[in-house]
């Protein structure tokens, strides 16, 4: 997983430094991850561990930046606050899944959050999959569209996924934020997981709809 985010930070240096400087945090301190495995109650999956302990998160102070599939990449106070939050609430029965997802609690604590896209649009992970799913799996969850569906066996796959989308010139500068001065990544239309019913990378799961 450390060659991927090096090569996530190889490109963003040379395309977008400003993410890589200013929006992306230093990494969370062990106390913080720890007492967030306590609450969780089971350990943290190591590559979402390591992935905190190198970056926690972004910030919006200098620069709006965002990472992987254009998402705001949630800082662990931001986790916290959503799993106290989780723990809390009844249980929300999902109307569509994708394989190796349990449907009956879209508000699980046990669906730790990863990724944010300012609306209704989630990445997290999976610490209590259904059959045929994996422990860690990261998976999309549409608020709106009561629908979640897997977008990566692992956080250290999905790093390496964004490294080779990043490789392949599937990301660029969002023009308008350019132009308001910040270093914004806009996904290409196959992997625009936001629009994900005409995205070609995750469209097959709007055939459930």
């Amino acid at each position: 997983m450390d060659e991927s985010l090096n090569r996530i930070a190889f490109w963003l240096a040379a395309h977008a430094p400003r993410i890589l400087s200013e929006s992306l945090n230093p990494g969370a301190e062990a106390t913080e991850l720890n007492a967030l495995q306590n609450a969780v109650g089971q350990p943290l999956p190591p590559d979402y561990r390591a992935l905190y302990q190198r970056h926690d998160g972004l910030n919006d102070e200098e620069n709006a930046g965002n990472f992987f599939y254009g998402l705001q990449f949630l800082p662990l106070a931001h986790v916290w606050a959503d799993f106290k939050q989780r723990r809390e609430a009844a249980p929300y029965p999902l109307a569509h899944v994708g394989p190796g997802i349990d449907p009956t609690n879209a508000l699980t604590p046990n669906w730790l959050a990863l990724a944010f896209d300012g609306s209704h649009g989630w990445l997290r992970v999976d610490l209590a999959p259904a059959g045929g799913g994996q422990h860690g799996q990261v998976i999309f969850w549409d608020e709106e569209y009561e629908t979640a569906f897997p977008v990566a066996p692992s956080v250290a796959t999905l790093l390496d996924t964004f490294a080779n989308d990043l490789e392949a010139n599937r990301y660029h500068l969002h023009p308008d934020a350019l132009a308001d001065g910040h270093e914004f990544l806009q996904p290409a239309r196959a992997l625009d997981l936001v629009n994900w019913q005409t995205a070609a990378r995750f469209r097959r799961y709007a055939a459930h709809q």
